[in-house]
């Protein structure tokens, strides 16, 4: 989904595109850039790094969660190793994923771990492939190329350097190794052998349902139509707290695919950037046909563009309560414009987290 946005807004659909050349070079079958997100192996992580007990692994029989709720993370690292931490992660109904690196998601080294929810995801009768798909993606498939170590009990395989194992019934995990797509090729044995061990590791003290800290938002959404809710979350670590960077709103399953660590549902709002000020200087910039507004005492630029059948508005705030803001939302006939969205239903929480809420839609 290019397009006008400022530089701010365009970085993760890049990363994930990174993420399923990762699959790729382990024998998969890729589809869109869109579908990057929900079936490459993602990344989100809670929790500090360190060598901490592993929570109990779940009894064999354990069901994994049916659906996965937005708004609560409910996985995490419990080991990481010498110098990696949680640098951002992903929530969504079908999955929730961790990245964990040595400063930002954004560096080219970093452990992508994706946890699918039950039913996401398919192991064929001879265990030579596993597929993942959810509503907004479909077809992606790692190519398994040999047995793994069990993962606490559980089957795992190696799909080229990467490690997929079944992490309670019906539910599958993920976790891309932090190495270049010609490391298998280029390593010696010895660092291909530490590269695997510390997969193992990292996999066996994944944690599942644990405590993290609370994922918090800068805005808060009211009176809005009674089935809009958050479906997708993308979120970095900020002190104690997760902050969501970016949101989607849902009535439904997603009609417009996925891609930067969201899920879009047509004539439905999305926050594709929130941050504080300070992060980026030059925010929003003007566009051909873009007017700007004054709207409950904040500047704000909105645009509309048209590509075929498509039509989209976009709203850009910088310094709005200390925080910058851009907001998109595709369709012709939306039901809550983006100014009356801006005027009429969006509280600005500023940057204390204090002030944030785990309730963005009230």
């Amino acid at each position: 989904m290019t397009d006008d946005q400022p530089e701010p807004a365009i970085p993760p659909a890049r990363r994930r595109g990174r993420r399923l050349a990762r699959w790729r070079r382990a024998g998969t079958a890729g589809v869109s850039v869109l579908a990057v997100a929900a079936v490459a192996v993602l990344t989100v992580g809670t929790g500090p790094a360190g060598a901490r007990p592993a929570a109990a692994p779940a009894p064999a029989g354990t069901a994994a969660l049916r659906h996965f709720n937005p708004l609560v993370p409910d996985i995490s690292f419990g080991w990481l190793p010498a110098g990696m931490k949680l640098v951002a992660g992903d929530n969504r109904p079908e999955l929730q994923a961790l990245v964990a690196g040595r400063r930002s998601w954004t560096d080219r080294s970093v452990w992508d771990l994706t946890v699918y929810a039950a039913g996401q995801c398919r192991l064929n009768g001879q265990a030579t492939e596993l597929t993942c798909s959810t509503p907004a993606l479909e077809g992606l498939t790692a190519k398994i190329t040999r047995s793994a170590p069990a993962v606490r009990g559980h089957r795992a395989f190696w799909a080229g350097p990467d490690l997929i194992w079944q992490y309670a019934r019906g539910g599958w995990a993920a976790l891309a190794l932090p190495y270049p797509a010609d490391f298998p090729r280029l390593a010696t044995p010895a660092q291909l052998r530490k590269a695997r061990h510390q997969a193992r590791r990292n996999a066996a003290h994944v944690r599942y349902g644990a405590t993290t800290p609370p994922l918090l938002f800068p805005v808060q959404l009211r009176n809005l139509p009674r089935k809009w809710r958050v479906g997708s979350v993308f979120y970095l670590p900020q002190g104690r707290v997760f902050r969501a960077e970016r949101f989607a709103l849902t009535a439904g399953n997603p009609n417009l695919g996925a891609d930067g660590g969201l899920e879009y549902q047509r004539n439905l709002p999305y926050f594709s950037t929130i941050d504080p000020s300070t992060v980026h200087q030059h925010f929003c910039f003007r566009s051909p046909g873009s007017v700007v507004r004054v709207i409950n005492g904040h500047r704000v630029i909105l645009s509309h563009q048209f590509s075929g059948t498509m039509t989209r508005q976009d709203l850009c705030a910088a310094h709005a309560t200390g925080l910058n803001l851009y907001i998109s939302e595709f369709g012709a006939h939306p039901p809550v414009s983006l100014a009356a969205l801006f005027r009429d239903h969006l509280r600005l929480l500023g940057t204390r987290p204090a002030r944030w809420t785990s309730k963005p839609v009230t």
